[in-house]
């Protein structure tokens, strides 16, 4: 062979060593298992679980997906299941090192068949959920039941359902199909449901900031609105509510930029420097205001959780929103071509921006891209002349015109923004 030509391993050789190392790492993590939680009876560890790795590796490649391996299967299984007998009758009942085992036993198949992320993919995860027990075990004691149903609800309307919907239009005046209408609320109540679970899980009574900041995932109009109001309860120099306010602008125009690259990726790279801009500009103001506050200490905010978006009077409200602005939408360009798309855009800027926004990414309306773009800055634009407002009302102290000011000066900007890169 020639000195100069790359050598790789044959695949054979890279299956089996990644199933070695995969298997090695599970019995470490298996092992540590056990110290940590001082466990007596155990089956075996490291070595077992490679041992029981590489047994499901080479029974798999002898005789791919056949009777050898469903064979080495049982044996495994009925040795686990008298080792597990064994540990009932001295009132043991844990499980988590004979699922490791099994899970080593197919490490041998995943690595053969499957790509190496997907492996690396698969035994990260069990290592995770092996070292999570006690934060799982948290997050289940604050997880309601009806919140369970109503996720479980979604996934079956979205993993099932989505993929059964018509993607022929609707009507000659609604150019948008039950597949668009349904993906359109998927993306958007996932991105939501992202937030709220960080909102409500994680960051109650972590400070203002970070509730703003993620707040701006969920909806910025609905977190300037709650940080307004909880602007009242933090001394009239504070800067912090204006802040997480303009905090939650910034994540807006990115969660914004997110939805279009979804949808309409080309429309998304030509928003995208805009975009980018806007947020850094949004952070660069929120940074100067954080730096004019001299508080020793944040103020913990007052539990206000959002609604949670994966609801299915929520979904279905979202839907029908999006069919009725793409209808709209639709009627304007067709009659109104010239100036009625801009018209429409600021003034759905004052309710919210997202069916809207869909509606241009992915309702197949006849506009040119520079077009829907500026629709879009125009929008975003106007939702900032709200979110202006609700501080003018709400806001107390110096948030009313800190916060007002900057959204004020990124509304002009945005709508210049759409004007400059967009002509």
């Amino acid at each position: 062979m020639d000195i100069a030509e790359p050598w790789f391993f044959p695949p054979v050789i890279t299956a089996l060593l990644l199933t070695a190392g995969m298997s090695l790492l599970l019995g470490l993590g298996l092992r540590e298992y056990y110290l940590v939680n001082q466990k007596r009876i155990v089956f075996g560890t490291t070595r077992t679980c490679m041992l029981i790795g590489l047994l499901g590796f080479v029974l798999y490649h002898l005789q791919p997906g056949g009777a050898l391996y469903l064979c080495g299967l049982l044996i495994l299984g009925l040795w686990l299941g008298l080792f597990y007998w064994h540990k009932l009758a001295r009132e043991q009942m844990g499980l988590i090192g004979l699922l490791l085992a099994l899970i080593s036993y197919t490490v041998g198949p995943v690595s053969l068949t499957l790509p190496t992320w997907f492996l690396l993919l698969y035994v990260i995860s069990a290592l995770f959920i092996l070292n999570a027990k006690e934060d799982i075990h948290l997050l289940t004691l604050k997880m309601v039941n009806e919140e369970i149903i109503t996720l479980a609800k979604f996934l079956v309307l979205s993993g099932v359902i989505l993929p059964l919907t018509s993607r022929e239009p609707l009507a000659p005046f609604l150019p948008v199909s039950i597949h668009q209408t349904w993906m359109a609320v998927v993306v958007i109540s996932g991105i939501s449901y992202l937030s709220y679970l960080i909102q409500r899980y994680f960051l109650q009574g972590r400070g203002i900031l970070l509730t703003g900041a993620f707040g701006g995932l969920y909806s910025s109009t609905a977190a300037t609105i709650v940080l307004a109001r909880q602007s009242r309860r933090f001394p009239a120099t504070s800067t912090r509510p204006a802040v997480a306010i303009v905090l939650a602008t910034a994540m807006m125009y990115l969660r914004l930029l997110a939805i279009v690259l979804l949808f309409n990726a080309a429309l998304g790279m030509k928003l995208l420097p805009g975009f980018l801009g806007l947020s850094l500009l949004a952070g660069m103001m929120a940074l100067l205001l954080r730096r004019r506050n001299h508080e020793p200490a944040d103020i913990s905010m007052e539990a206000e959780t959002p609604q949670n978006p994966l609801e299915l009077s929520t979904a279905l409200f979202f839907a029908f929103s999006f069919l009725a602005v793409t209808a709209i939408t639709h009627f304007i360009l067709q009659h109104y071509p010239q100036q009625g798309l801009q018209w429409m855009a600021l003034f759905t800027g004052f309710t919210d921006i997202d069916p809207f926004i869909l509606a241009l990414v992915g309702g197949r309306l006849p506009a040119a891209l520079p077009d829907m773009g500026q629709a879009i800055l125009i929008a975003t634009a106007s939702n900032n002349l709200l979110k202006a407002g609700y501080v003018a009302i709400l806001a107390a102290g110096a948030t009313r015109w800190q916060a007002g000011l900057a959204l004020l000066t990124l509304a002009i900007v945005t709508l210049g923004t759409g004007y400059l890169l967009l002509p």
